[in-house]
């Protein structure tokens, strides 16, 4: 029996260069989204800093394995997130993103394999390939609260409902997942890093509270 070897292709490698730009415009564009969530977000609790506590709980349920500013991006986006994960993720837990849902954007570090540069010979004028190093950096990331979500491929797990179809309020599968909430230093650090050309965070009577502070309680 002869068995056909099919060869990988690299993503985008058929795209034009048109496509390529759009495809870049539109990081561009969602890293813009992201950041003006972020400084919103922090506006928002220097205006109300007895709102950080209800911070660090909203952290705990969407951080996961983002940072603590993707966590502040969320918030300026989408206040009443309880899960978020991309449209990938969620595809494992066989869920699809609703084609009506409008995304959340936060900023992801992506680490690549090789690059390879192309060359031509000057001997032989042919062109040759060379091993440039990997890439690494940050890109925008477009993601998702599960209610923004419904069954993909098999009834839900948790409450029987039909693939395409909405899960009820009751469904299980909106119970948040809380991880550690970060510490209330951890959140002033991060307010005073993104107004710091606004004059930092540093409200009145918030150090008192500092004091106090157990972390993860």
């Amino acid at each position: 029996m002869t068995t056909t070897k099919r060869r990988r292709t690299r993503p985008r490698s058929n795209w034009s260069e048109e496509d390529r730009q759009a495809w870049r415009d539109r990081k561009g564009a969602d890293k813009a989204i992201a950041n003006d969530a972020v400084v919103k977000a922090a506006r928002a609790l220097s205006e109300r800093p007895d709102l950080i506590d209800a911070f660090r709980e909203y952290a705990a349920r969407v951080q996961a394995h983002r940072t603590l500013r993707n966590a502040l991006a969320l918030l300026g986006q989408n206040p009443s997130a309880t899960r978020v994960k991309s449209a990938f993720f969620w595809a494992k837990e066989d869920r699809a993103v609703l084609k009506t849902a409008e995304p959340m954007r936060v900023i992801a570090r992506r680490r690549g394999g090789k690059r390879v540069e192309e060359f031509e010979d000057p001997g032989t004028g042919e062109t040759e390939e060379i091993d440039a190093g990997s890439w690494n950096g940050f890109t925008s990331e477009r993601v998702f609260d599960v209610r923004d979500t419904v069954p993909k491929n098999r009834p839900c797990l948790h409450c029987g409902t039909h693939p395409g179809l909405r899960c009820p309020d009751s469904c299980d599968v909106y119970e948040p997942v809380r991880g550690p909430a970060p510490t209330r230093e951890e959140v002033v650090e991060l307010l005073n890093t993104v107004l710091r050309d606004e004059g930092g965070f540093a409200p009145e009577g918030l150090d008192e509270d500092l004091d106090g502070d157990e972390g993860d309680a």
